[in-house]
């Protein structure tokens, strides 16, 4: 049952016989009380949703406070209009009916023999039985979600006893309109928000409608934001394909209380949780432990697997010192939130291969420690893990260029740690990993350490590695070489074609002649033989070696 509408009380008591003469799209006004008006100035006596009745005996005489009631009723927001003409002004005054249809306000005819209790009486007594009925709704809900609140209460619970209690989809959202639980008879299997509507809902604090589209048909759903202290944890939405009545709404309120009480109650146990998981990669980055039973069995109190093969990622935000000096005042604010943002991507991201990952906030980094494969075995296949762990990678830098302005993150990944216990050096082994790339490839990359060992190795060297490069390739990287930058670009090619001159000629797109030219040449400068395996990997580590020295000046 729904509040009574001026459509709903022309079916009861006395207004039966009334007639709407003006105002017809103002027939679903709703009808809070009904009162008696007969004074020549009606300003201070009108209320919000008042069905008004009247002889008009104390403005028969004078058209301009006739018309004025209608004037004061739509300021104050009144329903309807409802005048025995007959009795004083003897027919509808034309001013009257155009006004009544201008300001949207229903003006009735009320026949002469129709008494005023006639139609008070019934008015108020659909009106409070409405209310009583409200009011026994509202202690059953109220009493309905007191009981799943005691029991083994959940979001999914909760969506599904709105969806039993009003009889429509209903799902609960978090802040970025993302499914935590849902109910109803489709289930919303499928669904997908507009970006436009996100941000819409993000500014207001009132119900909105959105529309939602699915695989095959469209979905209106209305929008009810779950706040607690002013902040926005997420929505209620409920599927709107037949129209909510008070009742409903009523239920709905409830819900948004429970919901808005299990969110912070999950909250409280996810942040005890993240404190559990720091303490826990302190402890393993540290070399705390002292055996592998241990972390395994600390690691499984969290859910999270060690008892196989893992490999270290972390995700490290480019110029974070950059991005500080560029925010306001309240730039510790900033700071926490973009950190709280990276989590939340780089959490989503590992989600959606279900492992059973560490993942912490560290500083201004996020380090995940994860399984190697995905399967049972404890010998990970090294290419399907690469390119795994490359889609996770990937899939985590399309997102914060998405959602993080102005931000980009270099991400190293480790080699495989066998025990619990090498997780320690695979950490610093990731560091080292992103601290090479930034140098050699600039931000914004992805390198695994395999990628990257043989810098690792030769940043060690020092002087050594110095006069290495120098007495394999100084004589060809000198200024006065004529084209010597062309000459060094043929001979990176050849060495990573494996000395493949046909391969080498195609991706330098340059005649085999032409080559054989430029590789003679540099045979000459350098005084060596290229067709030597040997001269070819001295070669090629002096290349690697000449791009550390680059980076270094």
């Amino acid at each position: 049952m729904m509040a009574l509408t001026l459509r709903e009380a022309l079916k009861i008591g006395g207004l039966q016989q009334a007639v709407v003469v003006a105002g017809h799209s103002g027939l679903d006004n709703v009808i809070s009380c009904v009162d008696i008006l007969e004074v020549p100035d009606s300003s201070g006596w009108l209320r919000s949703n008042e069905l008004v009745v009247t002889t008009c005996y104390a403005v028969k005489d004078n058209p301009e406070a006739q018309l004025n009631i209608l004037k004061l009723m739509d300021q104050v927001g009144s329903s309807a209009l409802a005048v025995k003409f007959g009795r004083f002004l003897g027919s509808v005054p034309t001013q009257m009916k155009q006004l009544a249809d201008e300001l949207d306000i229903p003006l009735l005819h009320i026949p002469d023999h129709i008494s005023f209790m006639d139609i008070t009486l019934p008015v108020m007594t659909a009106i409070v039985d409405e209310q009583a009925l409200q009011l026994q709704y509202s202690e059953e809900v109220r009493r309905k979600m007191i009981q799943v609140t005691l029991g083994a209460s959940s979001l999914a619970v909760v969506a599904k006893t709105l969806s039993e209690l009003i009889d429509h989809d209903t799902m609960i959202c978090n802040e970025e309109l993302q499914c935590l639980a849902k109910a109803g008879r489709d289930c919303l299997s499928q669904y997908r928000f507009h970006s436009e509507t996100i941000a819409q809902l993000q500014q207001t604090n009132s119900s909105n409608k959105m529309i939602i589209w699915d695989i095959e048909n469209r979905q209106t759903f209305e929008a009810f934001p779950i706040n607690v202290r002013q902040r926005r944890y997420g929505y209620v939405l409920v599927c709107i394909e037949t129209p909510l009545t008070d009742l409903h709404h009523i239920a709905i309120e409830h819900a948004i209380t429970l919901a808005a009480l299990q969110m912070v109650k999950e909250e409280a146990v996810l942040q005890a949780k993240k404190s559990h998981c720091r303490d826990l990669l302190e402890d393993l980055i540290s070399g705390a432990f002292k055996s592998k039973e241990l972390a395994v069995s600390r690691a499984e109190a969290l859910n999270i697997s060690l008892n196989k093969p893992q490999v270290v990622l972390i995700v490290d935000i480019d110029n974070f010192a950059g991005y500080i000096m560029r925010q306001s005042m309240e730039y510790e604010a900033n700071a926490a939130e973009l950190k709280n943002q990276l989590v939340h991507i780089v959490n989503n991201c590992v989600q959606q291969f279900d492992w059973r990952a560490l993942v912490v906030q560290r500083s201004d980094s996020v380090v995940v420690i994860m399984p190697a494969s995905l399967t049972e075995t404890l010998r990970p296949n090294h290419s399907a893990m690469r390119s795994m762990l490359q889609q996770l990678a990937q899939n985590i830098q399309t997102k914060v260029r998405e959602q993080l302005n102005d931000i980009t993150v270099s991400i190293g990944i480790s080699s495989v740690a066998h025990d619990p216990l090498e997780i320690a050096p695979k950490y610093q082994e990731v560091r080292n990993v992103i601290k090479l790339t930034r140098k050699i490839q600039g931000e914004g990359t992805i390198a695994f350490w395999e990628d990257v060992e043989i810098y690792s190795l030769l940043e060690q060297l020092g002087q050594p590695m110095e006069r290495f490069y120098e007495a394999k390739l100084g004589a060809l990287d000198r200024p006065d070489i004529k084209n010597r930058q062309v000459l060094i670009t043929t001979l990176k090619v050849y060495l990573e074609c494996q000395g493949n001159c046909v391969e080498t000629a195609e991706k330098l797109f340059i005649h085999r002649n032409t080559l054989r030219y430029r590789l003679q040449r540099i045979e000459d400068i350098l005084e060596r033989n290229l067709s030597q395996p040997d001269e070819r990997f001295a070669l090629w580590l002096a290349l690697k070696v000449r791009s550390l020295m680059q980076v270094q000046q």
